[in-house]
């Protein structure tokens, strides 16, 4: 039954055209915030792994269904755009993992480990400030609340993520252009990173104001990352990213 139920979903899912072929490339892997997850074969895979489990059943042959109809359906689809973009296989394809310890030369990883770095520490050395500001702020104004809360979830969401997505568009080994570029769309993506933390640092300036300085420096090296990125991926910031950007 278990296969039975994920070939139905799999046939139901590509029939109404939800599934966006390779959408998890390009996405920050924030599902929480994301209003895309219905059209994303991985994030289907997940919510069926943990259905299985919620009902105290063994994942193994179930899941084994579910990857072989949904995942080979997604992958399926991938070919297919790559062949119609006359591409010679699929661009989306891991052939070229990439150890991120190994390529720190490059100047957008050593900087973007760097901020990685500064940012896991300023936040560790000013939690208890940070919980106590949002304490007060919960009761006295929840738009700040919101805020700043905001802000610091997204720094810590992104302060690993722009060296990993950097790293991947560097040295994915991808050599397409156009539609289905993976090299592009993870440049796009550690870009909107990069720019979602200098926006949230500049909110933390206004609540830590006597800190201020310290978060203008790593606004500038968020900035220097910035213009780097724009200068080493040509028109990164038009490459379309799909179901994000049309």
């Amino acid at each position: 039954m278990g296969n039975k139920r994920a070939l139905e979903k799999s046939q139901k899912a590509k029939a109404g055209k939800r599934l966006i072929p390779g959408i998890h490339n390009f996405c920050d892997r924030w599902c929480d915030r994301c209003t895309l997850t219905d059209r994303c074969s991985i994030f289907a895979f997940g919510k069926e792994e943990e259905r299985i489990l919620s009902e105290g059943r063994e994942a193994g042959s179930e899941m084994t269904g579910f990857v072989g109809t949904m995942l080979k359906d997604a992958l399926r689809l991938l070919n297919d755009l790559a062949l119609e973009h006359g591409l010679e296989n699929n661009p989306f394809a891991d052939n070229h993992e990439t150890d991120v310890l190994e390529e720190q030369d490059h100047y957008l990883l050593r900087t973007a480990d760097d901020h990685a770095d500064w940012m896991q520490k300023w936040t560790d050395r000013n939690n208890l400030r940070i919980s106590s500001i949002l304490s007060t702020l919960e009761e006295t104004s929840g738009e700040n609340y919101m805020l700043l809360k905001d802000a610091v979830e997204v720094l810590r969401w992104y302060m690993n993520f722009i060296v990993v997505k950097f790293s991947r568009a560097l040295y994915s080994g991808d050599t397409a252009q156009g539609a289905l570029s993976d090299s592009l769309g993870s440049a796009k993506i550690a870009l909107i990173a990069v720019d979602r933390s200098i926006e949230s640092l500049r909110v933390l300036q206004k609540f830590i104001s006597d800190d201020s300085g310290e978060l203008k420096k790593g606004i500038g090296r968020l900035e220097r990352i910035r213009k780097r990125a724009l200068k080493e991926f040509p028109g990164v910031m038009e490459f379309k990213r799909p179901g994000f950007d049309f």
